[in-house]
């Protein structure tokens, strides 16, 4: 008969051995937002020079601004009210250890008052890149997308560069003609950076043009400009779109090795293309976006149809971004491949190609997590070329977990999903949920050794950013 204190040690070793395994893997905690402001929409860069050097970014707005019932009918109200939005700020040089936090100094000029849309960025020199959407609160709305430079990793920033804005009609290319007001011609900006030739890609993915419509009728295109010295200035302003492959649907783009590639839903293509729209279309650029080759892109099926929450969730289910969402990255190590993701009603599926677009690998699939559907999906590659995929995994009930996977052989496999929240977040709760908008977008980013991950979360009883990060290690 063992003794009585072997026999205790060897039970609390099987104890501990089983909390181990039952734990979940990642590091994950509330990071941005407040019972008064919260953090939705979030985004992060993680220095290449050495990742204890991390920024996150969130959307920061008040969650009420009256005592009047929340509803979807609030953002205008939002847009109107000076402070209600600004972007969060968080720094790290340990390794998320301890955060500095705080506002991102962008508003300078007196007459922005609000500044929604976060998106940040870092260069392979690990110059920090950060901005959002300085805008006006009266009249017709005016402003744009603007960003600041950081080269101290994050203490402290430069003056404010206009990207896409309201203001600068002039830097549109011949021909083009932009909305003016409301969140036209720059909303929603994100940043993109050639590590080949540093040039720094701006977009304005929500502008709106009548070039081809009825007189006060307008249709979705969406800007892109470069910048060439650093971020100091951004050019002239060029459409993803052309008159013969005019955009219906939002998409997503990158840059590598002096190339730019785009893909977004085309309500029509040339009769050559032999394609019934709306369809998907690939469209290539070698000087910096003045001009695109397009083709369709057969393999991606239209979007599904989304099951959708029960009838008392209609309306406030969070998955944008769900089923049919197009993301697209540019392998920074291999001229000529691309990835492109498509999210499904329960799985994810990339595709690849290494000749530039002109032919695609069959697509490779995600295992399923059961009883669950997709929205908000986000895809990465590490300067090592591994590629990892985040997404919102959505419960009939509208409440939600984050998880994730990689692939270490370019996407033709993926690892087991892992989960990396270590609980379900609510789908809101009403009155700290700032109005009931700004949590569209969430982040991933790879380096040699670990995944970062930055979400909008409401387990802290409103809707805040959560950040985690988990060992490539502990991906199977």
């Amino acid at each position: 008969m063992p003794k009585p204190t072997l026999l205790l040690l060897a039970l609390l070793a099987g104890r501990l051995a089983a909390a181990a395994q039952a734990a979940p893997p990642a590091e994950e905690y509330l990071l941005l937002g407040n019972a008064s402001r919260g953090s939705g929409e979030p985004m992060l860069a993680v220095d290449p020079t050495n990742p204890r050097n991390v920024i996150v970014v969130g959307m920061g707005s008040l969650h009420k601004l009256s005592d009047a019932p929340v509803s979807r009918s609030m953002v205008d109200a939002y847009h109107a009210t000076p402070n209600s939005t600004y972007t969060w700020l968080g720094v790290t040089h340990n390794g998320g250890r301890t955060w500095k936090v705080g506002e991102l100094p962008i508003l300078k000029d007196p007459k922005f008052t609000r500044c929604p849309d976060p998106f940040a960025a870092v260069t392979p020199q690990g110059t920090f890149l950060a901005g959002c959407e300085p805008r006006e609160t009266a009249g017709d709305f005016f402003g744009g997308s603007y960003m600041v430079v950081s080269t101290d990793k994050g203490d402290t920033w430069g003056p404010p560069v206009p990207i896409v804005t309201s203001y600068a009609r002039a830097r549109f290319a011949p021909g083009l003609k932009p909305r003016i007001g409301g969140n036209s011609p720059w909303d929603r900006p994100f940043l993109r950076i050639d590590d080949s030739t540093g040039v720094i890609y701006g977009q304005g993915g929500g502008g709106q043009t009548d070039i081809d419509q009825k007189p006060g009728v307008y249709r979705l295109q969406s800007y892109l400009t470069a910048s060439t010295d650093g971020g100091k200035s951004f050019g002239t302003i060029y459409a993803w779109d052309s008159l013969q492959y005019p955009q219906l649907g939002r998409g997503d783009f990158d840059a590598a090795h002096g190339v730019v590639a785009e893909v977004y839903e085309a309500s029509k293509v040339p009769a050559s293309q032999h394609a019934t729209c709306p369809c998907v279309v690939f469209g290539l650029s070698h000087n910096q976006g003045q001009s695109f080759q397009y083709h369709v892109l057969p393999q991606v099926t239209p979007p599904p149809v989304r099951l959708g929450p029960p009838p008392e969730l209609r309306g406030n289910f969070p998955g944008a971004g769900g089923p049919g969402g197009l993301r697209l990255v540019a392998d920074q190590n291999h001229a000529g491949r691309f990835f492109l993701m498509q999210a499904r009603l329960h799985r994810l599926q990339l595709s690849s190609t290494d000749d530039y677009g002109k032919t695609w690998s069959a697509w490779a699939s995600t295992t399923p997590v059961p009883n669950t559907e997709i929205a908000k999906p986000w895809i990465s590659e590490s300067p090592q070329g591994v590629l990892g995929i985040m997404w919102r995994a959505i419960s009939r009930d509208g409440s939600y977990e984050i998880w994730s996977v990689i692939s270490r052989d370019g996407g033709q496999s993926f690892s087991a999903p892992l989960r990396v929240s270590h609980a379900p977040s609510p789908l809101r709760y009403p009155a700290r949920d700032v109005g009931w908008f700004g949590d569209d977008v969430q982040d991933l980013v790879l380096d040699g050794h670990s995944t970062y991950m930055v979400w909008g979360d409401s387990r802290a009883g409103f809707l805040g950013t959560w950040y985690a990060h988990v060992p490539l290690a502990d991906y199977h």
